[in-house]
């Protein structure tokens, strides 16, 4: 009796090595179902960039089960900032002021080194530049050459679309002071502010770098004519070299009142993250984005232009090893 009890001892032992043997080989050799827990700083509550990080969250807790991934309220100028540091591991932000942040470029006035690249999550936000109409200008030059003083809107102060206005601006030698002291005025105003005073013609241009087309310019196009801005290849090279942008267009119809291509720079917002996160995370989290596409699709209506093939296209910010891994393997950077 004693050895039959024995016997079964054994096999019972047996049973439950090959039980735990299997569960071990099934889990996938992708990065998958791996348990995360991080943090990632997004947009404004209640804005698209919220939307936009939860969305990637999601994307990582679908893949990875019982992972656990807070989103918390940020911006596209303080993100970097809170990444670089090591406050937060991971931050949406634009292309070019990540870049801007990892090189110590304005607004920041410290380079922050740690910072790398995961995906794209956006690919093109678009410099728009906007008048009223009935101005009749067509280009930068007609608008700085008129007679008029310059009455314009750059956005925020520091924001991706207040630098690349100002940019523009000392491509042609000029300058804010120079704009006020010849009676004209310059607001640091967002979009929806400053088309109400476009509207009322206390304003005569308004710049931002936002998605083409921009629900705030749809709804500004309803009570006031306007005219977007094309510029000239020697302008979109120049500020493109400097701010780390791509030459882009924003075909003709993407407004109702656009009748022909539009020439200007964009940049993608992406997924940024700090570099002593380790390589088989970053490697989950990219993994998680390229298989959740179509869910991200669902989510936004901006993620739909997101795709397998731009997901790399990050711009100058150096990709994190993880990530970098991931491409190579996926064929999407040569190795």
């Amino acid at each position: 009796m004693r050895n039959v009890w024995k016997l079964s001892i054994i096999l019972l032992s047996f049973t439950l090595l090959v039980a735990c043997g299997s569960e071990t080989n099934s889990e996938p050799a992708d990065g998958q179902n791996t348990q995360l827990s991080t943090t990632i700083k997004g947009g404004r509550t209640g804005g698209a960039w919220a939307v936009f990080t939860e969305g990637i969250a999601e994307s990582i807790r679908r893949e990875n089960g019982g992972s656990f991934i807070t989103v918390e309220p940020g911006s596209i100028i303080e993100n970097p900032l809170m990444v670089g540091t090591g406050k937060v591991p991971y931050g949406l932000s634009y292309s070019m002021t990540a870049y801007a942040a990892y090189r110590g470029l304005e607004p920041y006035n410290q380079a922050f080194k740690d910072i790398r690249a995961v995906s794209v999550v956006v690919p093109a936000n678009y410099y728009q530049l906007f008048t009223r109409e009935e101005l009749g200008v067509t280009s930068i030059a007609d608008l700085l050459e008129s007679n008029d003083p310059l009455r314009i809107s750059v956005n925020q102060q520091g924001s991706a679309g207040e630098v690349i206005t100002r940019e523009i601006l000392k491509f042609y030698g000029v300058s804010y002071e120079e704009i006020i002291s010849e009676g004209g005025s310059v607001d640091f105003l967002s979009g929806s502010m400053a088309f109400e005073l476009m509207a009322d013609g206390r304003l005569d241009a308004a710049g931002n770098a936002e998605s083409a087309p921009s629900s705030n310019i749809i709804e500004a196009a309803t009570t006031t004519n306007l005219n977007m801005i094309s510029f000239e290849k020697e302008v979109i090279q120049t500020i493109a070299k400097n701010l780390g942008m791509e030459p882009n267009i924003i075909p003709a119809g993407t407004y109702d009142f656009l009748a022909e291509d539009v020439h200007t720079v964009s940049t993608p917002a992406i997924l940024m993250v700090h570099k002593d996160v380790s390589d088989e995370e970053v490697y989950a989290v990219t993994n998680s984005i390229y298989n959740n596409l179509n869910y991200l699709d669902t989510v936004h209506e901006e993620f739909k232009a997101l795709t397998k093939r731009n997901m790399s296209n990050v711009g100058e910010l150096p990709l994190h090893p993880g990530a970098e891994k991931f491409f190579k393997e996926k064929g999407l950077l040569e190795k």
